[in-house]
This record gives structure tokens, C-alpha cells and sequence, in this order.
């Protein structure tokens, strides 16, 4: 069983290409969602009488980009790179990300003038040709 200060830790310390990546899918995951309402929406208005008569057309939400701008604490941590033996050949560097908040700053008595700032874009493109082809 962990202690509680390595849970803590466990939870607010994660890979930084894990973070992003969450991040991505969430923006994702709230673009499907949206895409799908409309789908819905229309089909409702298709299959209403009176709606149908008057040519609506229901509203498509798109989210063009998503700006980010965190502060984190940041560190770098050795893994093991292993051969298919299980032999270490090797250390692969990890860039650690931990949010600066309260639980953070207190467990490790952190002072956020020493924080990070790491700010990223995600922007929508077009598919590729040939996703779209078919």
C-alpha cells in the first residue's frame, strides 16, 4: 500500500505527452459530440412536417482551435529501455508534468516562481485526400 504522499504523487505527476495528449482527445471527444447533435438535430427537423416545409437546417458547431496555456512544474525522469531479453540497454528520458495547485505546492513545499509555462495549440484541419477518398 502506498503511502498517501506517493498517491498524491501518482495522480498529480503524469508524462507531459500524456497530459497533452488527454487534452487532444477531450477536444476531440467534445467535437464528436457536437457533430452528433447536429446530426441529430436536422434528423429531427427532417422527420418534422412543418419544420421540413421551411427548409431548416440545423446549426454545425465546430471548435476552429483550443489555446493552452498551463503552468506546471516540470522534471525529468530516467525509464529503463529493455531488450527483448528484459536486459536494460538503455535510459529513455520522460518529461514530467505536475499542475501547480494547492495539494502540489504544499506536499512538496513548492515555490511557483519556479514554475513553467507551457503553451500549446490545437488547430483543425482538413482530412487528408486520401481519407477521403473512397
Amino acid at each position: 500500500m502506498a503511502k498517501n504522499g506517493e498517491e498524491i504523487e501518482e495522480v498529480l505527476i503524469t508524462p507531459l505527452s500524456k497530459l497533452l495528449g488527454e487534452v487532444g482527445r477531450s477536444v476531440a471527444e467534445t467535437q464528436w459530440t457536437l457533430d452528433r447533435n447536429s446530426i441529430r438535430t436536422q434528423l429531427e427537423i427532417d422527420n418534422d412536417e412543418a419544420m421540413k416545409e421551411y427548409d431548416v437546417q440545423a446549426p454545425w458547431y465546430h471548435i476552429p482551435e483550443v489555446d493552452l496555456e498551463l503552468k506546471m512544474s516540470l522534471t525529468v525522469k530516467f525509464e529503463e529501455e529493455k531488450d527483448s531479453k528484459n536486459v536494460i540497454r538503455g535510459y529513455k528520458p520522460v518529461l514530467n508534468a505536475a499542475p501547480l495547485n494547492a495539494s502540489h505546492n504544499s506536499l512538496y513545499n513548492y515555490d511557483v516562481r519556479g514554475s513553467s509555462c507551457i503553451k500549446a495549440k490545437i488547430v483543425s484541419i482538413p482530412a487528408s485526400s486520401k481519407l477521403r477518398e473512397d
